[in-house]
């Protein structure tokens, strides 16, 4: 056997068995989307059932690129018609934490479709939009710390779940007082929520794109183009049912493959990766609807020196769709790699070159 060849196996091989490289056994990594269009339009309670048959859920929509490709995804299949969605109206003001909301000088009223989450102001209570980026809050045990990196909501909720508990609740005036002294007069997000409506899978968002003749009798939602209408839980539309826990961000601008790197671990969880045929389908479904012609940067790169490609995520490379069915190899391959528009193929690029790129983004749950 060539030696270069050994010794790239064997040093391969120590980087998965140390736990530097690893694989994975998840399956559903990026969100897959179904619409059934033998099935005929059925009641809320129905398509319920319907998606949990399948292990799925009902579509939640995270913001206007999720509406949008929703749109495209169904316009043709229904015509330009209504499909159900996964917000209920079922709840109202909530601590991320579950706590009872048993102290509140909050101001704000999330009536009439509205969805407001609380920050200190100072030392006031204050209701803003929950897509709005802020420093916030986290709590572990009885220790706050103030994290003054600018998340919205929902991002600054997962964050705390993954590095502390959760966001700051507060119970009594006591609790307050402290809060608001560690807060050192920053405004930041604290882990109060109202909103009357909750998704179906349990997920934070804060798309709420409601139609101006917004129904608050009505208990479910429906979907046409963008906007999103209260309606009759009763009446029949059409299914379309999602399952994975990370969402495909298009990013609509030209960095280099260093510059989305950075951009996608600030704003998103990191450069888009590629777990297996099912995520290869998921990206393919999800540049089917957009207009950007790519190609796109994803978080592949290639060792310099031993030239085997890894993952961003510390994940080895078990699934691959190479133009032409072939890895690039040193000496002659750039160190990059990208996703085309058209094929749907990787290909490597010079990493200075700019591009669109691909970000994904960990789905946070209430």
């Amino acid at each position: 056997m060539n030696p270069t060849i050994t010794l790239k196996m064997r040093l391969l091989l120590f980087l998965l068995c140390s736990g530097i490289f690893h694989f994975t056994v998840q399956s559903n990594h990026l969100r897959f989307f179904r619409f059934n269009m033998t099935m005929p339009r059925i009641i809320h309670s129905s398509v319920l059932k319907e998606c949990k048959r399948t292990n799925e859920s009902l579509v939640t929509l995270y913001d206007e690129e999720d509406a949008w490709f929703v749109a495209n995804f169904t316009s043709l299949m229904t015509n330009g018609d209504k499909v159900w969605l996964g917000l209920q109206k079922s709840r109202n003001i909530t601590w991320s934490d579950g706590s009872p909301v048993t102290f509140n000088v909050s101001s704000v009223n999330s009536a009439n479709g509205a969805q407001k989450c609380e920050a200190m102001d100072n030392d006031t209570w204050r209701g803003y939009d929950c897509s709005e980026r802020k420093p916030f809050m986290c709590y572990d045990g009885k220790n706050y710390t103030l994290v003054r990196d600018e998340k919205d909501w929902c991002q600054a909720l997962q964050y705390c779940r993954k590095h502390f508990s959760d966001l700051v609740s507060i119970s009594n005036e006591t609790q307050n007082l402290e809060v608001i002294e560690e807060g050192n007069k920053t405004n930041f997000w604290i882990g109060l929520l109202h909103d009357e409506w909750e998704w179906q899978d349990k997920s934070c968002s804060s798309y709420r794109k409601w139609d101006p003749l917004f129904n608050p009798d009505e208990k479910c939602t429906v979907q046409r183009q963008s906007t999103l209408y209260a309606h009759g839980c009763d009446n029949t539309e059409y299914t379309f049912c999602s399952k994975g826990f990370v969402r495909i961000k298009v990013i609509k601008e030209k960095q280099t493959w260093e510059q989305a790197f950075d951009y996608c671990r600030t704003r998103h969880t990191g450069l888009l990766w590629i777990e297996d045929g099912k995520d290869q389908q998921a990206v393919e479904q999800w540049l089917n609807h957009t207009e950007v012609p790519g190609p796109f940067w994803i978080g592949l790169r290639q060792s310099r020196v031993f030239g085997f490609w890894i993952w961003t995520s510390d994940r080895a490379v078990s699934y691959s769709n190479w133009k032409d069915g072939k890895q690039p190899e040193l000496p002659l391959s750039n160190h990059c790699g990208v996703i085309t528009r058209d094929a749907y193929t990787w290909s490597d690029e010079h990493c200075l070159f700019p591009h669109y790129f691909l970000c994904e983004e960990e789905i946070s749950f209430n």
